[in-house]
């Protein structure tokens, strides 16, 4: 399975890491379930609240373009 990972943290105020980490283990997620991650999505410092995310709009341009089949941003949530 194809899939693409988004991750982010809300504000300047958090660890800048948060991020990247996010991105590590839901890459690591991806591996043990032997899915092909074919795209990485990163906003940093940018309240989930808005629509308006720069990685987050082109993941929504790359699904809506077919690039991946799914998005996963937690790997906890099943």
């Amino acid at each position: 399975m194809r899939v693409a990972i988004y991750s982010r943290f809300s504000s300047d105020q958090q660890n800048p890491r948060s991020a990247a980490d996010q991105t590590r283990l839901c890459r690591t997620f991806a591996e043990v379930q032997g899915w092909q991650v074919t795209a990485t999505y990163e906003d940093l410092a940018i309240s989930g609240a808005s629509k308006h995310r720069p990685e987050f709009q082109r993941l929504v341009a790359d699904a809506k373009a077919r690039c991946s089949r799914r998005c996963k941003t937690d790997p906890s949530a099943g």
